[in-house]
C-alpha cells in the first residue's frame, strides 16, 4: 500500500519523470509527495573560499534557493488536490542525505531518475542511484525516459531455486510489489528466471531442467493467481536474455531483489542488479528484503 512516496528531483533538468511517475502513482493511491533536493557545492564549505559565518549563511541562502523551487513545484501539484511536502538537503555524498531522510520520513517508496553511466563509474559504483541501490531501505523506482504506457507491462524477475543466497521469501516479495504496482496502474505481471548454468568444461553448456524450475514456480504463481504462460523461463545467461525478453514484451518496468552481502557494515545488490541496471532501457524497481532497514540503522556513518 502506498501512504507516502519521496521523489528527488533532478536540478536543472526540465523533465522530470521521476515526478510525473510519482503524480501518476499518487493519484491511483491517494499517497502523498515528498520532493527533495540534495545538493553540495565545495566552494561553499568553510574555510574554502569563505570564512565559516559567511559560508554558512551563503549555504543557507542556496539551500533556501532549492527550498523556494521546491515550493513553487509543489504549488502546481497541490493545485491538482494532492498532498505535497518539500525539503531542501545539503551535503555530501547525497545519497548519504537521501537515504537518512528515507530512515527517518519512512515513504514507502523512493523514485529517482537514472540516466546511463559509463563503464568506469559503474566500476566504481560513484553514481548516487548506485549507492541507493545499495542502501536504501525502502522500495527504490529508477525511472529512465520513456513515458508508461496505459496499460503497463511489469516483469519481476524471480530465482524459485533461492540461487546467490537469496532469501526464501524475496521472491513473493518482488511478485507482491509487481502485482500491487499493476493492480494500481492497470498493468499486468509477468515473470521471468534465468536457469542458465556456465559449462563445466568450458566447452558444453549443461541441459537445464525447466520443468523442474516451473514446478517450483508453481505456488509463486498460484499464490498471486498468475497464469502458467506468465512465466518465462530462459536457459540463456541473464545478462542476455533478460533485457531481450523485456524488450520483446514492451515491458515498462523490472521488478527485481536486492541483497546484502556479509560483510562488515557494508551492503552490495548483488551481481545481477548491478549488471543489469545499464543493459535494460525500462524502470527497474528495487526491493530489498525484510529486516534491511535494521541492517542500515546499525551501518557505521561514514559507511553510509
Amino acid at each position: 500500500m502506498l501512504r507516502k512516496i519521496m521523489v528527488v528531483i533532478d536540478q536543472g533538468q526540465d523533465d522530470q519523470p521521476a515526478l510525473d511517475k510519482a503524480i501518476r502513482l499518487a493519484r491511483v493511491s491517494g499517497a502523498s509527495l515528498e520532493l527533495v533536493i540534495c545538493d553540495h557545492n565545495t566552494y561553499l564549505e568553510d574555510g574554502f573560499y569563505f570564512d565559516p559565518p559567511q559560508a554558512r549563511l551563503l549555504r543557507q541562502e542556496h539551500v533556501e534557493r532549492n527550498r523556494l523551487l521546491l515550493e513553487d513545484m509543489a504549488l502546481v501539484i497541490r493545485q491538482q488536490g494532492f498532498t505535497v511536502e518539500v525539503d531542501a538537503l545539503w551535503g555530501n555524498p547525497g545519497y548519504q542525505k537521501v537515504i537518512e531522510k528515507v530512515l527517518s520520513d519512512k515513504p514507502d517508496l523512493l523514485i529517482q531518475s537514472t540516466r546511463h553511466h559509463e563503464k568506469i563509474a559503474r566500476l566504481l559504483l560513484s553514481h548516487q542511484d548506485w549507492q541507493l541501490l545499495r542502501y536504501c531501505p525502502c522500495p527504490l523506482l529508477l525511472v529512465k525516459d520513456q513515458a508508461w504506457p496505459e496499460h503497463p507491462l511489469l516483469v519481476a524477475a524471480v530465482d524459485p531455486v533461492h540461487s546467490n543466497d537469496k532469501p526464501a521469501d524475496l521472491d513473493h516479495q518482488l511478485t507482491g510489489v509487481a502485482h500491487a504496482l499493476a493492480k494500481l496502474t492497470h498493468g499486468d505481471v509477468k515473470l521471468f528466471h534465468s536457469c542458465y548454468q556456465a559449462p563445466v568444461s568450458g566447452v558444453y553448456p549443461l541441459v537445464v531442467d525447466k520443468a523442474l524450475y516451473r514446478e517450483k514456480t508453481a505456488d509463486l504463481l498460484a499464490a498471486f493467481a498468475i497464469a502458467d504462460d506468465a512465466l518465462f523461463i530462459s536457459d540463456e545467461d541473464v545478462r542476455h536474455s533478460l533485457p531481450v525478453f523485456l524488450q520483446q514484451q514492451g515491458a515498462s518496468v523490472l521488478v527485481m531483489g536486492a541483497v546484502s552481502r556479509a560483510a562488515i557494515d557494508r551492503f552490495f545488490v548483488g551481481s545481477t542488479a548491478e549488471k543489469l541496471l545499464d543493459r535494460v532501457d525500462q524502470d527497474v524497481l528495487v526491493v530489498k528484503p525484510a529486516g534491511f532497514t535494521d541492517k542500515v540503522k546499525k551501518a557505521r556513518p561514514e559507511n553510509l
